[in-house]
């Protein structure tokens, strides 16, 4: 009788240590934001240059040539050829609409946008000028970025993480708790971001240009940001 009450009470004690080990430690899930601010030290522009004729060989040949002479203005304030690209190219009939249904052939139109990488910011506001007193006739974008995003993008994701621990700290201390591990990690995002209105960027360029002022442009500030789900393990 005495041996059954032994062997039940080490099975007892397996059991309940067995049942204890397959129990997960308590853990805290948090969310962390890192934010770094930057100067932008680069701005993408794309112009366009639109023609329209009555004849498709002469339409292409005045877009082909407006085209060249913005290209070639830019290149003379000193932006290399290998920064300026052509972003898109399109070629259509252009068709009058009658109140009675019909359509006729009413000229052919050409659209040449050219893009344009200026790490120099002083000459954005000189770029789209040329680019406008040499033909252009539409602004389509104005954006400004970093030559070296990454960077700034490691350091918000930094920031982030050291967010999500200095969160997991301040609850596990108030619940009387340590952490003790991390249990996983989940990059939620990072990205850089600049809101522009090119719309205004576009009529500017128009007015200014017309008044033979120099468009001013203002670069402002880029945020990047990154975000971070951090599960950290406590002591029970």
């Amino acid at each position: 009788m005495k041996f059954f009450s032994l062997t039940f009470l080490i099975v007892m004690m397996i059991c309940t240590t067995t049942f204890a080990a397959e129990i997960p430690p308590p853990s805290i899930l948090v969310s962390g934001e890192g934010i770094v601010e930057a100067q932008p030290d680069r701005a993408t522009i794309s112009v366009g240059v639109v023609t329209r004729e009555k004849n498709p060989a002469a339409v292409q040949s005045a877009n082909a040539r407006t085209a060249t002479s913005v290209i070639n203005s830019i290149v003379a304030l000193g932006i290399e050829r290998r920064n300026i690209s052509t972003g898109n190219y399109s070629f259509n009939p252009v068709y009058r609409h009658h109140d009675n249904g019909k359509r006729t052939l009413d000229g052919y139109e050409a659209t040449n946008s050219v893009t344009i990488i200026v790490d120099d910011l002083n000459l954005v506001g000189k770029v789209i000028d040329a680019a406008l007193n040499h033909g252009a006739n539409r602004v389509d974008s104005l954006n400004f970025g970093l030559r070296n995003k990454a960077a700034h993008q490691d350091e918000a994701l930094r920031l982030a993480v050291l967010d999500a621990k200095r969160k997991a700290e301040v609850a596990a201390f108030a619940l009387g708790k340590n952490i003790v591990s991390v249990r996983n990690v989940s990059i939620n995002s990072s990205h850089v971001s600049a809101p522009r209105n090119y719309k205004m960027a576009r009529s500017m360029a128009m007015e200014d240009a017309a008044a033979d002022v120099e468009t001013p442009i203002e670069s402002g500030t880029l945020t990047c940001s990154a975000s971070v789900h951090v599960e950290f393990e406590i002591s029970r």
